[in-house]
């Protein structure tokens, strides 16, 4: 009977170092996986943030072209209104 008792009690004790080794097994490959998944999270937040640093640049870039198309419209009104006084000029000139 004690034998029996002994018996039964290395199988439970086998099964379970069986059942640790492969918890531990898929714990390891967990971790794996985790320390995968880190370092790609890693990557696409530096292409993100790399993406953010392209963005203010376009957005600064596109910022000075508006400001530049708003000097060439404030010049073309100056020379239009250079052109409507020489031509009032001309016509006072012409009476």
């Amino acid at each position: 009977v004690l034998q029996n008792l002994i018996a039964q009690q290395e199988s439970k004790t086998a099964s379970m170092l069986e059942s640790h080794r492969e918890l531990q097994f898929f714990y390891e490959r967990y971790n794996t996986q985790k320390g995968k998944y880190i370092c790609a999270l890693a990557f696409k937040e530096r292409e993100i943030e790399k993406l953010d640093e392209e963005l203010l640049v376009v957005n600064a870039n596109r910022n000075a072209k508006i400001e530049e198309i708003a000097l060439l419209k404030n010049n073309e009104q100056a020379f239009q209104d250079e052109i409507e006084y020489l031509q009032d000029m001309i016509s006072a000139n012409g009476k």
